[in-house]
């Protein structure tokens, strides 16, 4: 019999047999709570929420900052961008113009963080900066409740090193074990790790298992958990209403979304008029999660099975029989990452990704394998690759598979295009290599 869940200790053993990777990774924690506190000596204006999960946490962010917008200014931090750096930043559901990244840059982060270096050989990764731009961003708009999304795991995510007024855990799922353990508890750990001490801690997690680990988590870390379970979630359902009104109102995936993002920000401002925040929430649309971005032509970000099966599960709902535009990055296999979305695809076009991409010809034959009667071609220029889908098969055409792929495939802007895929290209170990990934594993992702 196995002895009784002890997160604390666990997580010491797991600390101490890593002890040079975890203190590293504390430091950085450390070096952006001191960010903060230099360029904010007074605190920062804005009221954070920290968002984390295996999947859904961008759309809680969007949802969390539309429904606290019905009471005040709002703004959300988001990663990863799918076409423009600028989609990492939202302030009233939108992202600013260039010209306040820039102002945002060169007027604050830029010249902090060269003083920063030159006093005291801190350099702020880029993870770093984008904490930092957000909140300038969130200070020069009187932002005042942002919902904050974190990148990879939890515990040991540079956002660990900000005070936030809630912490939100959508669900921990089947992603990365190689950075968050092999063992579904090991992956409840990390994302749970976002628990604080007397700072309520919100989940939508189903799993009977997965949910006894998280709140031995919250336990242990002194967190007031507050579970968002399935009475909760058809109470929205019902609010939303007519489901033919509303794209997002339409989607069962995201109920669950919904109704955390409204315990939640019903905690935080305690007289939110709900009936106003459900209407706001089922207006938000996400750029990369099944968004039609031309005639026919649909795109969305799902890269981990969790996302695919949700993704394949709402392709189904709406009886569509997609052709498949496909890109892989990292080691992600076919397989695992698309074997959902086989089913429900009438063909398949395979695109390298231009940063971390799998080669293209190798997830062909991947595919091949694990669905020989669908059609699958491979198309060297992801430029071409719509057109291509389009000559396989007269229904809608999906791009998927990895952000860098659907960035490839459908940026219009070349300047853009070239940025996102050539990221790290200064670095002294090179990061790009075209059609083979990067040298060492650093990614705009993160």
């Amino acid at each position: 019999m196995p002895p009784q869940f002890d997160p604390a200790y666990y997580n010491t053993v797991d600390q101490a047999f890593h002890a040079d990777w975890t203190i590293q990774k504390l430091t950085r924690q450390e070096l952006t709570r001191r960010a903060v506190a230099e360029l904010w000596p007074d605190g920062h204006p804005t009221s954070l929420v920290q968002v984390a999960g295996t999947s859904g946490k961008g759309s809680t962010c969007r949802l969390l900052e539309a429904a606290l917008g019905t009471a005040a200014p709002s703004g959300a931090y988001l990663n990863p961008h799918v076409f423009d750096y600028r989609e990492r930043f939202s302030i009233g559901g939108e992202p600013p113009a260039p010209t306040a990244v820039t102002a945002a840059w060169e007027g604050t982060v830029l010249p902090y963080c060269v003083t920063a270096s030159a006093d005291r050989g801190i350099v702020h990764t880029f993870a770093e900066v984008g904490i930092l731009l957000a909140l300038t961003l969130f200070d020069r708009f009187g932002v005042a409740w942002a919902a904050m999304e974190t990148g990879l795991g939890g515990r040991y995510a540079q956002l660990r090193g900000l005070d936030v007024a809630a912490g939100v855990l959508t669900n921990v799922g089947d992603d990365h074990p190689v950075s968050l353990g092999t063992e579904p508890w090991q992956r409840a750990l990390d994302k749970a790790g976002i628990a604080r001490h007397d700072v309520p801690l919100f989940t939508s997690e189903s799993d009977p298992e997965m949910l006894a680990w998280i709140r031995g988590v919250a336990a242990g870390a002194g967190a007031d958990l507050v579970e968002v379970g399935d009475g909760e979630v058809a109470a929205v359902r019902d609010g939303l209403g007519d489901p033919a009104a509303e794209a997002l109102a339409a989607n069962p995936v995201q109920h669950r979304n919904i109704a955390l993002a409204l315990a939640t920000a019903r905690h935080l401002v305690p007289d939110l008029d709900a009936a106003a925040a459900l209407a706001a929430m089922a207006a938000v649309r996400f750029t990369g999660r099944l968004s039609e971005v031309a005639p026919g032509v649909f795109a969305d970000i799902a890269h981990n099975p969790d996302k695919t099966a949700a993704l394949a599960a709402e392709v189904r709902r709406r009886e569509m029989a997609p052709v498949l535009v496909v890109g892989l990055s990292g080691e992600r296999r076919a397989p695992e990452v698309l074997g959902p979305l086989l089913d429900v695809a009438a063909a398949a076009v395979v695109v390298t990704p231009p940063y971390r991409g799998r080669a293209a010809e190798e997830v062909a034959g991947e595919i091949a394998a694990a669905a020989p009667d669908l059609a699958v071609e491979v198309v060297a220029d992801p430029r071409r690759a719509v057109e291509a889908a389009r000559r396989l098969g007269p229904g809608p055409v999906l791009v998927t598979g990895s952000t860098y792929a659907v960035d490839a495939v459908l940026n219009d802007d070349p300047y853009l295009r070239h940025l996102n895929a050539t990221m790290g290209w200064r670095f002294d170990t090179p990061v790009y290599e075209p059609g083979k990934g990067p040298g060492r594993p650093v990614s705009p992702s993160s």
